[in-house]
């Protein structure tokens, strides 16, 4: 340690030499002191209380004690290392408060604990977090010193930029600091030197992070939460529910007539179409001014307990540059018999809150989820228009591509004389004389249902030909192919006060293996909604309708002596051609009419109940359901073997404590390394039985450095450091004999000292230190090092 780099030059150039000569001993720069009294009992006493005093960080108590017991201002000696097991379980009690709160935070939101729809005095957890990070703080600096005062008590050498590092551990720029990265590259034995550079690391580390997590495990968030689940069964099976295929066998034949139409029927409720083309001209429909908030491009359709929302959107698919550019609608909404279904369990929890203590009750929304194995029809409409001049045109008819699928998917028809500028696909056996024999009136728009087979219409569910009104013989008509499928969807229903008298459904589409791939140029991608139709991913499971079902969707209103069709054409886009509101027209049938298949079907099972005495009846069992431990339903297990079963998730809207969410989980983890330094000082702590408070201030750590003598390796240090080398130097803090020969005094020790001096001048425990250097003896050889 005696080469040139390791010495510091003058800070002034030129300067007057210094009357003090730097000796190896204090005798020549301070007149001896009388020697410190020796300590009583009680002030023994004393020393042990303020010890533990001082670790929790209450120095000011220590003088309103001494001051109380009426103690002068005399230093009296002191221990600088105990070996008491009590003493040090005082002295670790630092650590209490801050490692109780940490693992608590981590265990409440581990568990998971709902608080309730609002918390009062929310704001003020802002300050109990930051008082936690300072003790969290003051706990870490505990450990980083007893670390360095670890190797001190054993004599040996600590490089002097780590000295002092448990009061650096709130300033992040220390990691970078001529202090620490002296210690790195210091000389000291690697193992210790790899100890110490990763318990400041840590430590620094952890004291910048440790507020930040305490702040987000401390404060509840916002947000839904898991409020138990089940399974229900409905006496209907996959197939019936969600068919494949779908003919009229099943529909009743009352459904052929409007006004005897009921839920079940194919054309239910074909007013919410009308209500939607209200919308896009510009009028607000009676149905739009209940107690629901409808977004604008869905309408309401109800069930017989739920109510539901269908969705239509208009679209172009195609390359706009090129003539082919497809317009197109897309539709859905939710199941009913599914929606029903979530209604009824919707309404059983919010019965079965009464049966428990629950803080459920307190909630700002309850909302029950499907988010697995449920279905909803998606269908698509393209149009394109042409005409049939007379009887004899011989002329191939030709329909749009099926909707959603890509030119490369299917080859491309010649279509000489059509007027549709899209790509079509001529259709094998239909002529257009055929076409004109549509019954009923010239002059209402009427439709005609045309099977298209999968060879060479791939992907479409049917054909659809609207026949325009004409007054001569031309007939203007519009040709639509349109696709349909059940796609995965996830079923939401609010149970809100405003929405208690009847389920409001919401959905989504749900895909939980990632399959939705980026739709292509003749593709139609909506990615902003809950719509989306990309062959062959979605739907998953393709839908082909026979005539006999279609015809359903278009039944005849006697009352006012037309058809569905002609009076939804009758309130078409009026900014828009016929092709566009036919487009909305038939999505939004079709879409409608699929989602009532299995509507008689309802919810089955056993309820779990338990008996309300204030109501005097059997209700909903609340704590097992809001337990998530089981279903509260019970059905027999052969005769619900086919039936459809799906499970519901409930929520509530409040706050809460959970490790949901990357940054709680972070946080948690950060708090979990503090406590595990907690425990591991404490550990030692217990095993050692050592303990200390000495040298943990600048102040304390000051005097005893004026009670040290000079090094010759710290010259020109005394306006600043501006060489790492200094901060490499090996430090020990070792004994040295006093005024009366006694080895009672402690100072630090700058130089190399062998290991028999080091061994017999190191710290002893329980040993009283304090006196300072006589005329008699200094501190010793050179450089402040003991005498041997």
């Amino acid at each position: 340690m005696e080469g040139t780099k390791l010495d510091e030059k003058p800070r002034v150039e030129k300067a007057e030499t210094s009357s003090i000569q730097w000796t190896t001993s204090w005798d020549s720069m301070i007149k001896p002191l009388p020697l410190a009294p020796k300590a009583t009992r009680t002030q023994k006493c004393l020393a042990y209380v303020s010890g533990t005093l001082r670790s929790l960080g209450l120095n000011v108590l220590v003088y309103v004690l001494q001051h109380f017991l009426g103690f002068g201002l005399d230093e009296i000696p002191k221990k600088a290392f105990h070996r008491d097991r009590v003493m040090a379980l005082g002295r670790a009690m630092i650590h209490f408060l801050p490692f109780t709160v940490a693992m608590g935070e981590v265990a409440v939101n581990w568990r998971g604990v709902y608080i309730g729809a609002n918390i009062e005095g929310l704001s003020y957890l802002q300050f109990a977090a930051k008082f936690h990070e300072m003790a969290m703080q003051s706990s870490l600096a505990v450990i980083v010193f007893a670390a360095m005062r670890h190797i001190v008590f054993n004599g040996d050498t600590l490089p002097i930029g780590a000295m002092l590092s448990g009061l650096q551990l709130t300033q992040v720029s220390y990691l970078w600091s001529m202090e620490l990265w002296g210690v790195a590259f210091s000389a000291i034995p690697l193992r210790r030197k790899l100890t110490v550079i990763t318990i400041i690391v840590v430590a620094v580390l952890l004291a910048s992070t440790v507020g930040p997590s305490s702040a987000i495990l401390l404060i509840p968030n916002l947000n839904y939460w898991p409020a138990g689940s089940t399974h229900v069964w409905m006496n209907v099976t996959a197939t019936e529910l969600w068919p494949s295929s779908i003919d009229g066998s099943s529909v009743p034949s009352y459904c052929s007539q409007a006004p005897n139409v009921s839920n079940i029927c194919p054309s239910s409720e074909w007013e919410s179409i009308s209500d939607f083309l209200s919308l896009a001209n510009g009028i607000l429909p009676s149905s739009f001014q209940g107690p629901f908030t409808i977004s604008p491009y869905s309408v309401p359709v109800t069930g017989q307990g739920s109510q539901r929302q269908l969705i239509i959107q208009h679209r172009w698919s195609g390359d706009e540059s090129t003539p082919y550019f497809q317009s197109a609608a897309q539709a859905t909404t939710q199941q009913g018999a599914v929606a029903d279904a979530l209604s009824a369990t919707s309404s059983l929890w919010d019965i079965a809150l009464q049966s428990s203590n629950s803080p459920y009750y307190d909630q700002r929304d309850a909302v029950q989820s499907i988010v697995a194995d449920n279905y909803q029809p998606y269908t698509l409409a393209s149009c394109g228009a042409d005409i049939i001049e007379d009887q004899t045109d011989d002329r191939p008819v030709a329909f749009p591509i099926p909707p959603g699928s890509t030119p490369a998917m299917l080859r491309k028809a010649s279509v000489t004389d059509s007027m549709m500028q899209m790509l079509t696909i001529v259709h094998p056996t239909l002529s257009r004389p055929d076409i004109l024999k549509t019954p009923g009136s010239k002059s209402d728009y009427r439709v005609k249902w045309v099977a298209l087979p999968q060879e060479p219409f791939n992907g479409s569910a049917i054909g659809a030909i609207i026949l325009q009104p004409t007054t001569n013989g031309t007939q203007g008509i519009l040709l639509c192919n349109m696709a349909a499928g059940w796609g995965t969807s996830s079923m939401n229903m609010s149970s809100t006060p405003a929405a208690s008298h009847t389920g409001l459904a919401s959905s989504s589409i749900y895909d939980p293996n990632g399959l939705m791939p980026q739709a292509s140029d003749y593709a139609l991608r909506i990615a902003e909604s809950v719509l989306d139709f990309r062959y062959p991913q979605y739907p998953q499971q393709p839908i082909n309708v026979a005539e006999s079902w279609a015809n359903f969707l278009n039944p005849a209103i006697p009352s006012l002596n037309t058809t569905v069709i002609n009076a939804l054409m009758g309130r078409k886009v009026v900014t828009e051609d016929d092709t566009t509101s036919a487009n909305i027209i038939l999505a939004g049938l079709l879409a409608n009419g699929l989602s009532r298949t299995g509507f008689n079907s309802q919810l089955q099972g056993n309820l779990r109940t338990v008996f309300d005495p204030k109501l005097n009846v059997s209700i909903p069992d609340g704590e097992y359901w809001f337990s998530g431990n089981g279903d509260v339903f019970t059905v027999d297990p052969a005769a619900s073997k086919h039936w459809v079963k799906l499970r519901v998730d409930s929520s509530v809207e409040g706050y809460a404590f959970s490790i949901s969410g990357i940054a709680p989980k972070i946080t948690a983890v950060v708090l979990l390394l503090y406590c595990a330094f907690v425990v591991a000082h404490f550990t030692y702590s217990m095993v050692s039985g050592i303990s200390s408070t000495s040298w943990d201030s600048i102040s304390e750590f000051l005097v005893l450095a004026v009670n040290s003598a000079p090094s010759i390796q710290l010259r020109n240090t005394c306006a600043g450091i501006q060489q790492m080398a200094v901060f490499q130097i090996p430090v020990r803090i070792l004994t040295s004999r006093d005024a009366e020969g006694a080895e009672d005094h402690l100072g630090l020790v700058f130089c190399h000292v062998d290991e028999t001096s080091a061994r017999r001048c190191r710290v002893r425990e329980n040993h009283d230190y304090g006196t300072m250097i006589g005329e008699e003896q200094g501190v010793g050889g050179e450089d402040g090092a003991p005498e041997r």
